[in-house]
């Protein structure tokens, strides 16, 4: 274990230094940082807008936190608008050191509830090629002022050490892990061979004060992409990363540690039969989800290019089964990248970005049925200049979105709130639809806003639908999409609200009809129940209860 420092004293000495500094300085005063008031071409303005790879964390007051780096010195600065003016910056090194500054390996903040406590990491390049320290520093006066900067990774050797992660749990203990490369030296000592990187990690339990020794969690992990990290019980983390598996495949791993080791030794998260001996440049992401018979479940997302997933992908990964389910496609054009997973208030949210040969995206989806189906891709921003990976933030009130771009600087975005998870219903669309339920019955019902008769018959599927949630049934609106709010209302109101549906795409409506049926004149309600081979019976007019109960099976 690293050498313990007396608490007191450090606190005492840390306090004296930040007010001294405070009052020579008046750092921590709400500066002018905004992205329009900052000149970036003058190299004396340290500002997040003109910094590189700014990552963020809110405290639980409602403070946002961003740590980024400038003239090789990381520097930490506070927002209390979500990043509309941001205090001034807080060198963290106090001499210039080369920070990792790619997206894929960047300086980490992380914070106690209060904001008093500020932990941040970071990778250092070293002398030799792809080498590096895991560096590691803290503020105990709410970023005042930090603690001198420590090298966390005890081997002492000249090699590779990257790709840090930093997570903290419910219990207070602070995680560090990344990729590390001493047993590759090791290795070559002995004269065997030895492919890709270990996954290491360390674990304080006095607030970064000291950490405990190195632990290795997996041999042979993909040495170029980040790891991704989530809870696993109240003082453990899980993580995920690019394993290279039998020597050349580059597929996804998982698993769980706490403070005395490994909880769940690594094991298979994904099977995309990736074959090749480069570095990718994509790590995973993933978030808690719902316990499963006590066992936790995580959301998944990941890029691959193998034999078997091209693109973007989510997944949700039962850690006690080792199973992973739901694998889907989300994304996959070529210039698809980096996706983040995130979820509140039982809503997952994904993000990603995406090149189309003029402008960058980032496009946003959510589920509500715990990544069982997905809403429609919106875009929540754009730039046509470089910009930095998507990130997703967890604050007290909802999620937002975390970009840095060359035109635009740091920007933090709210998320919208999530509609209903109403599709576009084009003329491809009941094609999909009974290819998603291939080898099963259910009954297919449209409907829209302006149809008395209609909402007689949601009132009736709404109280079915009460007595069995799983009722194989699809809901079809034949309004246009730009009639979205008032079909939500209208489902709200007979408790049809929280399964996904369908809209006509637009107001032509003739070829969406035909797609359905050639033979239907428009008249509505119209249901049609398929059978397990979709073989259809058609009714015109208001379903009576006991025809409906026939058709679902109740």
């Amino acid at each position: 274990m690293v050498q313990r420092c007396n608490r007191q004293s450090l606190f005492a000495r840390q306090a004296m230094a930040a007010i001294t500094w405070l009052l020579l300085t008046g750092i921590g005063t709400v500066s002018a940082d905004t992205a329009d008031a900052v000149d970036c071409s003058d190299s004396e303005s340290i500002s997040v807008h003109c910094g590189q790879a700014p990552s963020a964390v809110y405290d639980a007051t409602g403070r946002l936190w961003v740590v980024f780096a400038q003239n090789q010195h990381a520097y930490v600065a506070n927002s209390s608008d979500h990043g509309a003016t941001f205090s001034s910056p807080v060198r963290v090194n106090a001499s210039a050191e080369n920070i990792e500054v790619n997206g894929e390996n960047r300086p980490k903040v992380l914070t106690d509830d209060a904001g008093e406590v500020i932990y941040v990491s970071w990778t250092q390049k070293t002398e030799g090629q792809h080498t590096g320290d895991i560096r590691f520093s803290r503020s105990i006066n709410s970023g005042a002022s930090f603690a001198p900067v420590r090298t966390v990774n005890d081997d002492g050797l000249l090699t590779s050490h990257r790709f840090d992660s930093l997570f903290l749990t419910e219990s207070g203990h602070l995680y560090l892990t990344w990729l590390d490369k001493r047993e590759l030296e090791y290795a070559a000592q002995r004269g065997d061979d030895y492919t890709g990187s270990g996954v290491f990690y360390t674990v304080s339990d006095d607030q970064g004060e000291s950490f405990a020794a190195n632990r290795k969690i997996a041999d042979h992990s993909c040495e170029c992409c980040r790891i991704a990290v989530a809870p696993h019980g109240e003082d453990g983390m899980a993580l995920m990363w690019r394993h290279v598996f039998d020597g050349t495949t580059r597929d996804h791993a998982i698993a769980a540690i706490g403070p005395d080791g490994v909880r769940a030794p690594f094991g298979r998260a994904t099977v995309d039969e990736w074959q090749i001996d480069a570095c990718p440049h994509h790590g995973p992401d993933m978030t808690l989800g719902a316990d499963t018979d006590g066992e936790a479940t995580y959301h998944m997302t990941w890029f691959s290019a193998g034999d078997l997933h091209k693109g973007i992908y989510y997944g949700r990964h039962d850690l006690a089964s080792g199973k992973t389910r739901l694998v889907t496609q989300i994304d996959g054009n070529a210039g698809a990248s980096h996706p983040q997973v995130a979820e509140r208030q039982g809503v997952q949210h994904l993000v990603w970005k995406r090149f189309d040969g003029s402008q960058t995206q980032v496009l946003w989806i959510f589920s509500q049925d715990e990544g069982s189906s997905w809403s429609e891709p919106q875009v929540l921003a754009s730039t046509d200049n470089a910009s930095d990976h998507p990130l997703l933030l967890e604050g007290p009130d909802q999620l937002r979105l975390s970009w840095h771009t060359r035109n635009d600087g740091y920007q933090v975005i709210a998320l919208p709130e999530p509609g209903l998870d109403i599709k576009a219903f084009t003329a491809d669309s009941f094609a999909q639809i009974k290819r998603e339920r291939a080898g099963q019955p259910f009954v297919l019902a449209l409907w829209s806003v302006d149809c008395p008769p209609c909402m007689v018959e949601l009132d009736l599927l709404g109280r079915l639908r009460q007595e069995d949630p799983d009722l194989p049934l699809v809901l079809v609106s034949t309004d246009a999409m730009d009639l979205k709010a008032d079909a939500e209302d209208f489902l709200r109101d007979y408790g049809l609200d929280d399964m996904t549906s369908w809209m006509f795409a637009d107001d032509y409506a003739a070829p969406l009809r035909f797609s359905i049926d050639p033979q239907w004149y428009g008249e509505l309600p119209r249901s049609y129940y398929f059978d397990a081979q979709h073989q259809s019976e058609a009714h015109s007019g208001i379903m009576t209860e006991a025809q409906l109960r026939s058709w679902l099976a109740l």
